[in-house]
């Protein structure tokens, strides 16, 4: 057998026959060193004594346990009839006979089953949470699936309402916001020309007034008035004005565009509108209407 020094790590070789009971230390030859002899058959030996009489203690204790249980059901056993107590007699009888090896592989197995169920248990849970999760999943694709036609059809909507009410929603515009509605309405009158969405005079709320003509030299002055008796602002129309004779007959025709967007809640608009003729009519009759669709003056 080999032993090492523990100062100075010189290893020795030792004829184990020359050693006794009676030899308690080593002694190093280089540095003078001594340490304690250590018999490491007797410490093995030792440990396996130690943990037999573990296991001895540990069956005796599963032993007594077992023996008070059955004392205690043979008690509970006097209370009840004789056909459970024949039974319950049996299975006492036998765990008594029960050898610890038995013991043991019954506790293994009642382990081995107590893990069985906790893992179907956890199975369980897990199952129902990824079910929970499915349908969560599933109203989720549902309220997407739902939500694509909503926003369609909304949007639909919503250009048609803009299209189908246009006069209303810029006379709205231009009453809480006029000078943003008049600078850039031009470009929606253009976008819904070019669409050809015309926009439509508001006939139950103009007003022609004081409508007439002069001459002036070779040329006629059409005068007069257009008025708003709406709460909101109206885009400003155009008029066609067409002078005949008193047989009917049409003299001189034109139409009049105001350079003035829109007329303003209960107000007015004044006409002045010059045309070139090459002669002077008698006895002329002047009409002014509205016409439908509103054209732009620029």
């Amino acid at each position: 057998m080999l032993e090492k020094c523990l100062k100075c790590n010189t290893s020795f070789e030792v004829d184990e026959s020359l050693i006794t009971s009676k030899l308690k230390f080593f002694k190093c030859s280089v540095c003078d060193n001594e340490w304690p002899f250590v018999n490491n058959k007797n410490s093995e030996k030792s440990s396996e004594n130690i943990s037999e009489e573990k296991l001895r203690k540990d069956l005796d204790a599963i032993r007594s346990e077992i023996e008070k249980k059955t004392d205690i059901l043979s008690k509970e056993i006097k209370v009840q009839p004789k056909e459970k107590i024949t039974k319950v007699k049996n299975k006492n009888y036998n765990t008594k006979k029960k050898t610890v090896a038995q013991i043991a592989e019954e506790i293994a197995e009642a382990s081995v089953k107590n893990r069985e169920t906790k893992i179907i248990k956890n199975k369980k849970r897990i199952n129902k949470k990824t079910s929970s999760i499915e349908t969560l999943k599933n109203i989720n694709s549902k309220q997407k699936s739902f939500a694509i036609p909503l926003i369609i059809f909304v949007s639909i909507l919503v250009i048609s309402s803009s299209v189908y009410f246009r006069n209303n929603i810029v006379s709205l515009s231009h009453s809480y916001f006029p000078n943003f509605v008049e600078k850039n309405f031009h470009k929606v009158f253009n976008l819904f020309k070019h669409v050809k969405i015309p926009f439509y005079a508001d006939f139950k709320n103009l007003e022609i007034e004081n409508f007439g003509a002069v001459y002036e030299d070779k040329s006629v002055k059409f005068f007069g008035s257009i008025k708003n008796n709406s709460k909101y602002s109206i885009l400003t129309p155009t008029l066609k004005v067409i002078m005949t004779t008193e047989d009917g007959k049409i003299l001189a025709e034109t139409i009049i565009k105001s350079t003035q967007t829109f007329i303003s809640s209960n107000n007015l608009i004044k006409i002045n509108h010059l045309i070139l003729t090459n002669q002077k009519y008698n006895n002329a009759t002047i009409r002014a209407t509205i016409m439908k669709e509103i054209q732009s003056s620029s």
